[in-house]
């Protein structure tokens, strides 16, 4: 006789709709949509709800999606942004210019480090707002309403990344009344304009269900989301990969994996304990035997430009020599390292880190690494030495990147020395580069500093997987997004 749990599967694939699909997410108990969450859970969430201001291409091109238009006005000195005429939000309001200057600027507003930061911080007059608790029309000078449809932005330096910052979803245009007062905590569940909208959120069975609300998508009706630890037959598997599927992976990397430090950590923020963990670490023995893992020797992932083709250095004798010198390290004691959606449990893809352990053990150094909810360090952690964590390789410019690693707001304080002027001088330069040669050579610069100052340590890439029925997917569409899968663009058999 089967088992209980097997006869429900059964019968729960039995009961699937030809017109609906349905998707495993994060096992974590936090909704979906929830900031905290894990970015491939995050985004393949919000981005059917929310939709793009704008498309990149596979060339990295870029083709207009909620916006009707975009291009530079070279009289002002200004992108020209245009809303769709008739689009309105899931709520029934029509957007306007205004909801798009919002959109824009409401991540400053929560006084949390943000991404908003990282991407949007060059805005010219930003700087007014920051600090503010009540988002406000027409207060940064850089941003002006033309019209109930039309926004101009002036950024204080160019930036060739902007627009293409506009094509991820984070940054789409949303209504104000949806969110709490920190204006990234949804009251609900998300509000957009997207091709989908949230027909139903049920906390307590740990499900979210779209709706299709536009003709022109060719998907599922209704796409069923299932998070948290509970059992079901789905047609695709995102953070977890189920068996009897088919397993599709992206061409790029869609991350990069690193060791972190902690800056605000006497031990940490020393040269010699960051270069001897640098020379402990073999990429290779940590990537082997995971197909989507593979070995990185520096930040950018290998399809970017402006890398410096940095080679495995490893040398345990000298680490071990430069481990002794760093004043306050205890060489008795376990650190415990924590991990942010890093797959600890999966006995494959999870088996990286008892290599990592392995290895610095081999040094000296005792480490555990442990499960963590959190994403970045607080401020107020001055104790715990570093932390893994991975960043998106799925930006048009690699600049962006680097511009994390700067600014007291960035989201990844204290994960890099601040004000380090050096560094400074060289994004600086990177900013202003007016050839793409030029433009070149300066990432490359900064790469190299990064590189051999030892700001972190490059551990593997990983591209995005997620695994298909294929009884009940016939295709997946165009999946250009990196760390995003468009869950719009799949058509069911």
């Amino acid at each position: 006789m089967l088992a209980l749990s097997t006869q429900g599967q059964i019968a729960e694939a039995a009961m699937r709709q030809p017109d609906q699909l349905y998707v495993r997410l994060s096992p974590t108990e936090k909704p979906p949509f929830d900031r905290s969450s894990s970015v491939d859970t995050l985004y393949a969430t919000i981005a059917p709800i929310l939709g793009q201001l704008v498309y990149t291409t596979s060339s990295y091109d870029l083709e207009p999606g909620l916006l009707e238009s975009f291009h530079w006005d070279y009289k002002t000195g200004a992108y020209i942004l245009k809303i769709r005429k008739e689009l309105k939000f899931h709520n029934g309001r029509a957007v306007t210019a205004e909801d798009l200057e919002f959109s824009l600027l409401r991540g400053f507003y929560s006084g949390k480090p943000s991404f908003f930061l990282s991407f949007l911080d060059n805005i010219k007059g930003v700087e007014a707002i920051k600090g503010d608790k009540k988002f406000v029309s027409g207060k940064v000078a850089g941003i002006k309403i033309l019209d109930d449809k039309t926004l101009s932005v002036k950024l204080i330096k160019p930036n060739p990344s902007f627009l293409h910052s506009l094509a991820r979803s984070y940054f789409s245009v949303v209504p104000i009344e949806a969110f709490e007062s920190d204006y990234e905590t949804w009251k609900t569940f998300p509000i957009g304009a997207g091709s989908y909208k949230v027909n139903e959120h049920r906390p307590k069975e740990k499900t979210l269900i779209l709706e299709k609300v536009k003709s022109n998508v060719s998907s599922a009706k209704l796409i069923n989301l299932y998070y948290g630890k509970g059992s079901h037959t789905t047609d695709i598997d995102i953070a977890t990969h189920g068996k009897a599927k088919t397993v599709v992976a992206s061409k790029r990397a869609a991350s990069l994996t690193s060791i972190y430090f902690n800056y605000n950590s006497q031990i940490a923020s020393n040269a010699n304990f960051r270069k001897a963990l640098s020379l402990a670490i073999d990429r290779k023995e940590i990537a082997k035997g995971v197909e989507i893992f593979s070995p990185a020797n520096e930040f950018l992932a290998e399809h970017f430009w402006g890398r410096i083709r940095a080679k495995q250095l490893r040398d345990i004798k000298k680490a071990k020599s430069l481990l002794k010198k760093v004043p306050g390290l205890n060489l008795a004691t376990e650190y415990k390292i924590p991990v942010f959606n890093g797959d600890l449990s999966d006995p494959k893809k999870g088996a990286y880190a008892k290599t990592l352990e392995r290895q610095l053990l081999d040094i000296g150094l005792k480490v555990k690494f442990v499960d963590s909810s959190v994403k970045f360090f607080p401020e107020t952690d001055k104790k715990t030495l570093f932390r893994l964590a991975s960043l998106g390789a799925d930006v048009a410019d690699p600049l962006v990147l680097f511009g994390l690693l700067r600014g007291e707001k960035s989201p990844m304080r204290p994960h890099f020395p601040l004000n380090d002027q050096g560094y400074e001088d060289l994004f600086g330069k990177a900013l202003l580069s007016d050839t793409f040669d030029r433009r070149v050579l300066a990432v490359k610069n900064l790469s190299r500093y990064i590189h051999d100052n030892v700001w972190l340590i490059p551990l593997f890439e990983k591209k995005l997987m997620v695994s298909i029925d294929p009884k009940r997917v016939k295709d997946v569409g165009l999946q250009d997004g990196g760390l995003t899968f468009f869950l719009e663009r799949t058509r069911l058999q």
